[in-house]
Formats: structure tokens, sequence, C-alpha cells
């Protein structure tokens, strides 16, 4: 019947869990990392292609923006030159007219001419001598002249085709012009001064100050037309949408796939211009290739991945630390008490890593030491 009864009796040693605390302790640590890293990651990766296309939109925005202002505000110079140019010529000597006009010209590689003209369209003075005494009341430089400030898109020049007549050129010249009135003391119109911008200065310009600014840039005219492509290229209307969209003069930015096939973000800006400049109609469209900051993504992507599985790393040493100072001796505590439980003289080990660990300890330490006691008496 007692044997019957024992059979029939489980050991408690038998269904005790497998998990221990060490164990539970380092799956806890572990999952909690692992999660909060996927976590992260499924966050993180997905938004930062978002974040990506925000950046780019806002980077051709305001590197356009730049590109724009920086060529307007180097004709707006020449602009004030002009201004004090006809301030200072009622009050000069035919002789020296000559020489405000070279000192304005310079070297020549930005303005091909300067001139002024009396009110019956006959010029009066120019850089280098050229055009004196011409009639030039039928330019349209004189005409819009002498009524205000006027500035003129690109277009091959008449004057200095003629005088250039016979000599072979490879890029014909094409110039802008700025005109406006000079008056005398009283107020009263006296004549017109104008400037011929040699237009390859402004190609230069504003193909160099994109590169600066690592974009491509294209400069429009007032009927649809790109007349400067920092890239060579020359895309049509028909071709592209934000050149559409600059005939009707709207702000407007986006990404598009371009002739050559890949996807760029582009900026329009509506109006290149700067100060009290006359108006020439320009818009300028500015790109970025979508894929420009890729590499530097891929970067911050691999940096936090490495950067991730360092600190679980570094978390896993801490945890086994932990495990060691303040798990593994409840384990052994646990150990001890089957020992005891089992009759066996054994004592459990002095802790002090933790309150608890402690009390358990001497608990068991007092349990056996009154056992043995009652078994001696």
């Amino acid at each position: 019947m007692t044997d019957s009864r024992k059979r029939q009796r489980k050991d408690p040693r038998a269904v005790l869990p497998k998990l221990t605390l060490a164990g539970a302790t380092y799956a806890f640590v572990i999952v909690t990392a692992l999660s909060i890293l996927i976590g992260s990651a499924l966050l993180f990766f997905p938004r930062s292609d978002r974040l990506l296309d925000t950046a780019l939109d806002g980077a051709v925005r305001v590197r356009s923006d730049a590109v724009a202002e920086i060529f307007a505000k180097s004709l707006h110079d020449d602009w004030i030159d002009l201004e004090q140019l006809a301030m200072d010529i009622p009050g000069t000597s035919e002789e020296g007219l000559r020489g405000l006009m070279e000192g304005v010209q310079g070297d020549g590689q930005r303005v091909s001419w300067v001139g002024y003209a009396g009110t019956n369209g006959i010029v009066k003075a120019g850089s280098g001598g050229d055009f004196v005494g011409e009639n030039v009341s039928d330019r349209a430089w004189f005409r819009n002249g002498i009524r205000g400030g006027f500035a003129r898109d690109v277009h091959e020049p008449l004057l200095l085709a003629r005088r250039d007549r016979g000599t072979v050129q490879e890029d014909p010249l094409r110039l802008l012009d700025l005109a406006r009135p000079v008056r005398d003391a009283e107020g009263d119109i006296v004549g017109v001064v104008a400037m011929h911008i040699s237009f390859g200065w402004a190609e230069r310009a504003v193909t160099e100050t994109a590169r600066i600014l690592g974009i491509d840039a294209y400069l429009i005219s007032a009927n649809g037309e790109v007349i400067v492509a920092s890239d060579g290229g020359r895309p049509t209307p028909a071709e592209l949408e934000i050149l559409r969209t600059a005939r009707a003069g709207d702000q407007s930015s986006g990404r598009e796939t371009w002739p050559d096939g890949e996807d760029y973000f582009s900026s329009l800006v509506s109006s290149v211009g700067y100060g009290d400049l006359p108006s020439l109609g320009w818009r300028l469209v500015g790109r970025i290739p979508a894929a420009a900051f890729q590499p530097t993504i891929a970067d911050l992507r691999g940096t936090i991945l490495v950067t991730g599985i360092g600190l679980v790393s570094i978390l896993v040493l801490f945890t086994s630390l932990f495990v060691i100072f303040f798990a593994r001796p409840f384990s052994s505590l646990g150990s001890v008490s089957q020992k005891i439980a089992d009759g066996a003289p054994a004592y459990p080990p002095e802790y002090r890593a933790t309150r608890e660990a402690a009390q358990i300890s001497a608990a068991l330490a007092r349990l056996q030491k009154l056992r043995v006691n009652d078994r001696r008496n």
C-alpha cells in the first residue's frame, strides 16, 4: 500500500520549469533589445526615403533661388553702374565722355559696348570710339531707354555685327541691352546711355554658379525657350511639365523624369530679378538627381545598423554581468535549498550582492542549523 502511494506521488522536481532566472533575464533583455532595434529599423528605413525626397525638394528650391539671385545681382551691379554713368554724363565734357564709357566697359569680356546718344538718336560717345555719329533712333534700346529704364533679352547685335563684318566667329555674338535716360540738372531728358552685355558672360555666370551649388540650371526666356543650360542640354516644354509651367510663370517644384530617362527633383524660379533691375521676363529651373543623396542615406542606414548591433552587444555584455552577480546566486540558493529538502547536510553560501539573496541565504542557514540540532536531540 505504501509503495503504491509512493508511486502515485509525483516527484516535485520532475515538474520544475526548465526556464531558469538567468535564462529568463537573458531572454527578456535580448527580445526587448531586438524588438526595439527591428521596430526602429521598420520605422526609419521607410521614412528615410520620404525624408530624402523632402530634403532634395528643399535643397533644389534653395539652390535654384540662389543661382537666380546671384546672377540677377550681377546684372543689377551693371544697372547701378549705368545709373551712375547717367548721372555723370551731363557734367562731363565731350572729351571726357569716352573715358567714362571705357571705364565702365573694363576689359570688354563682360561689357561689349557702352555708349551715349542724344535725343536725336545720334551717338555722341562710345567705348573705343565705336559708332560715334551713328543714328540709333530705330534701335530698341534707344526707343525704350528714352522713356525710362529698359532691359532687352538676348539678341544678335546690329551695330556690332556691322563693325565686325568680315570677321569669322565660331560663336556668334549675342547681347543683353540695358538702357536708361540721361537727365540734366533741371530733370529734362538730354539723351540715352546704354550698355551691351555679352551673353557669353551670362552663360558662364549661370553655369559656374550652378556648378558651385551642385545643381543643373536652365535659364528660360520670356517665350519659354531655354537660353542657358549649365549641362549643355536644351529640353523643350513638350518634354517637361515644369517647362510648360514656366510659361505660366507659376512657382513650381517636384519630381519628374527628364529626357535622359533619369528622375530629378526640379524647382522653378518664377522671376529672375533683383532690386530695381528692369524685368527681362526670365525664369530659371534648377534640378538635382533623385539619387544624389542615396550614398549618404546608405551610409547613414549602415551606421545606424552597426550602432544598433553594437548597442545590443553592449547590452548583452552588461546583462551577462548582471546575471553573474545578481541572478546566479538565486540559482545556487535554489540548488542548496533542494539539497536541504532532501536531507543533505548542505549549507548555503553567504551572498551579499542583494538584500533578497542575503535574506534567503541566512534563512536557509538557520533552517539547516535547526534541523541538525533537532537530529542531535
